[in-house]
């Protein structure tokens, strides 16, 4: 039975906790016919409970950040990495940097919030430890500085902010460079930090401060900050610094205010007790960026995390057109501070508990709630997952009636729908020599080479990643890299375009999105899209055919391929290994990202600048891996290759997943080139897997003279690897590596 049409679009933005929470629970518990998108800047985001552990050097990055992109793919989740700049919560879009709209029918923001940074050179001079999540990487800057500082003369540092996190802060840094010659200061607004904890709270922080060394600051407030940076207090004190961290409160991004969300005072969304915005029912907002109009409370994380099953019930009800359930904030709870060593403070209420035993009992808590999103039960098959709920249909709209889809021409995507989406990039194509094209939408494409040979390659590929934008890029680079291979003027293309069954509006935002994508890529190449067909199907499929024009004598080889002469590659291998690896939630997001970004970029001017080096014979590393590839380059021409395993660029992770046993499907099958190859026995399992690798946009492999890698080299840098050298051999002797 084929599954739900997607009938509605749920958009989270932000990787915090509730949202985090609730894309593991979604796993387990998916709505049929909603699709749930993640729009996050970033891949990593850190459990902030941990973020002082990991400053003051009792935990590893890993331990401490959630991979939203592992997160999402074991959960069915799609995951954008790009930065949302605004929102029209009346059109209901999104912008997204980068890219087009994006449509939600319900939308949940839990983005965290901005630095209040409205003193004086505040934002100029200091470090915000706020947002969260791109803090670590800022603290490594200043590390990095550290190191690179004159010896002699101590290094200050300053943290001004008086709360739980300026606090930890300032103990984490004092903990981590107590073996260098450094000095931290705590700068307090008032007499006493922690504001609105009990006062034997704020007396164990001050001599724990105290105790380690810190230099304390109080009644300090910070009237304006100059370069150096230097602080002046409004009493008049003065204090130059190396480094300053900036711990104060926060506000509301300037997108809240400029969307017409209500708001609160400081800029935040105001929320209902059901966590929706009071002023747009279709938007909910939760940990620090939502304020309770009738019930705030602190911004605290503790908080996110109590939302996150409310936020989860909430949104499935608003979907279904079901009451809505309350959340209650707890009145009070469990406050666990680090004081930089393994040492915490706790604190309920009146009580206050200080020791090495406070801190192993909030590392166990820690510990557990990372583990909880980490570990996301597999998915069991859901026997309602193709059944659209009857609050999701609509009647006007066939494509939600339909319980079984239709094949043959009944597949097709609607008129409508096909001819709205594909009017608005006609005006895009501009070749004189395209007589029929997407203007005038004819069952055929008409253009007239003149004197020119035609040069035509066609690919398919099933999305690799479920970001439509993404995979449309990639899709265009893929495809075109073929014609690459040989001296030919990219002309144009023909599309054919499988998108999974969803109601005639969801069906359209897929169509504008990949269409955008696809027509901009194309023409960054100078290719006009002439036409194509579109059909419905399980899965995301994109297929280009792509025209190029050349001359008789162009596309011929640059000259016989000759013993002496060098083997070179322009990208990694991987991607069949780092995407198996995803799909079984193995790979690490940081590692995809890269390699989706490499994907997506232009080969162009790097066949150009092998060409232009004299490139003897050349071939794009697809389908059959390196191996296979190789052994159809060289067929015939004399020479064998002597590879050097040891030159061979890898992808960012592909060989610790290979080693670990991940392998593409088609492993097996390219698995046959290897044993036509002389192999050490020593090479290992992970480097047979990455030899026969298939690559999705993987780079050129090509034949070069000698004489010219070094120029080559110097003109596209780090785009090229020398793998390997020709030697004179009988036909079908076998290649080696070594």
């Amino acid at each position: 039975m084929n599954s739900a049409p997607v009938s509605r679009d749920l958009v989270l933005v932000g990787g915090g906790h509730s949202h985090a929470l609730l894309i593991r629970r979604w796993a387990m518990e998916p709505l049929a016919g909603v699709r749930v998108t993640l729009v996050s800047d970033g891949v990593l985001t850190p459990y902030s409970g941990m973020l002082p552990g990991l400053l003051a050097g009792h935990y590893r990055a890993d331990e401490v950040h959630v991979d939203l992109m592992r997160l999402c793919v074991l959960a069915g989740v799609r995951f954008v990495n790009a930065r949302m700049t605004a929102i029209d919560p009346v059109a209901q879009t999104i912008s997204i940097s980068g890219r087009p709209v994006m449509y939600f029918d319900c939308l949940s923001l839990d983005t965290g919030s901005t630095p209040d940074l409205s003193v004086p050179g505040a934002r100029e001079y200091s470090t915000p430890v706020k947002p969260v999540n791109t803090f670590y990487s800022r603290w490594l800057g200043i590390r990095d500085r550290m190191s690179r500082a004159a010896p002699g003369k101590p290094l200050e540092l300053g943290v001004v902010g008086s709360g739980a996190g300026g606090f930890e802060v300032a103990m984490a840094m004092h903990h981590a460079l107590r073996d260098a010659s450094a000095r931290v200061h705590w700068f307090l607004r008032g007499e006493s930090p922690l504001s609105g904890r009990p006062a034997a709270v704020a007396r164990r922080a001050l001599s724990a401060a105290s105790r380690a060394g810190v230099m304390l600051h109080t009644g300090f407030d910070v009237e304006r900050v100059a370069q150096g940076p230097c602080l002046y207090s409004a009493d008049g004190r003065e204090v130059s610094l190396d480094e300053l961290l900036w711990c104060t409160g926060a506000t509301g991004p300037q997108w809240v205010m400029e969307s017409g969300l209500s708001s609160d005072s400081r800029g935040f969304v105001l929320t209902d007790a059901y966590l929706r915005s009071v002023s747009h029912p279709v938007v909910f907002a939760t940990g620090d960026i939502g304020t309770q109009r009738d019930t705030p409370s602190p911004k605290a994380g503790v908080y996110a995390v109590r939302q996150a099953p409310v936020l989860f019930e909430n949104i499935r009800r608003s979907l279904l057109g079901q009451p809505l359930r309350a959340y209650r904030p707890q009145r009070d709870f469990l406050s666990l501070m680090a004081t930089g060593p393994k040492h915490a403070i706790a604190s309920r209420g009146p009580f206050v508990l200080t020791g090495e035993i406070i801190w192993h009992w909030k590392d166990r808590i820690d510990r557990k709630f990372m583990n909880r999103i980490h570990d996301v039960p597999p998915m069991a098959p859901n026997p309602a997952g193709a059944i659209l709920p009857d609050a999701l249909r609509d009647p006007s709209d066939v494509n939600s009636l339909a319980s079984q889809r239709c094949r043959g021409c009944g597949a097709k995507v609607a008129s409508a729908v096909l001819d709205e989406s594909l009017s608005r990039y006609a005006a895009e194509q501009s070749q004189s020599d395209v007589l029929v094209g997407l203007t005038e939408a004819s069952d055929v494409s008409v253009f007239d080479p003149g004197q020119s040979l035609v040069v035509q390659s066609v690919d398919q590929l099933s999305a690799i990643v479920d970001d439509p934008w993404a995979f449309a890029r990639i899709a265009v680079r893929h495809a075109l890299a073929d014609v690459l291979t040989v001296d030919a003027s990219p002309h144009s293309a023909q599309l054919t375009l499988t998108l999974p069954p969803a109601l005639q509006r969801v069906q359209k935002r897929e169509l504008d999105v990949i269409m955008e994508s696809l027509v901009s890529c194309l023409n960054e190449e100078g290719i006009a899209l002439l036409g194509g067909h579109t059909a419905e199907g399980p899965e995301l499929q994109i297929g280009l055919l792509i025209n190029s024009l050349a001359s008789r004598s162009s596309i011929e080889d640059g000259g016989p391929v000759k013993a002496g002469d060098r083997l070179v590659l322009t990208r990694g291998l991987g991607t069949g290994v780092l995407f198996a690896g995803a799909m079984r939630g193995l790979a690490k997001g940081v590692d995809l990202v890269a390699a989706l970004q490499l994907m997506q970029s232009s080969q162009t001017q790097v066949a150009a600048g092998l060409r232009a080096h004299g490139v003897r014979k050349m071939t794009d590393v697809t389908g059959f891996g390196l191996a296979g590839h190789l052994e159809r380059l060289l067929v015939s021409t004399g020479c064998r290759a002597r590879i050097q395993l040891s030159s061979i660029p890898l992808l960012d992770g592909a060989l610790a997943l290979a080693e670990s046993g991940v392998q593409s499907s088609l492993y097996q099958a390219n698995s046959s080139f290897l044993r036509r190859m002389l192999i050490p026995d020593s090479l290992s399992d992970g480097y047979r897997r990455l030899l026969c690798d298939p690559q999705t946009a993987g780079g050129f492999l090509a034949v070069m003279p000698a004489d010219v890698c070094v120029d080559l080299h110097m003109a596209l840098g780090s785009e090229v690897s020398v793998v390997g050298v020709l030697e004179e051999a009988e036909e079908g002797a076998a290649h080696v590596i070594e």
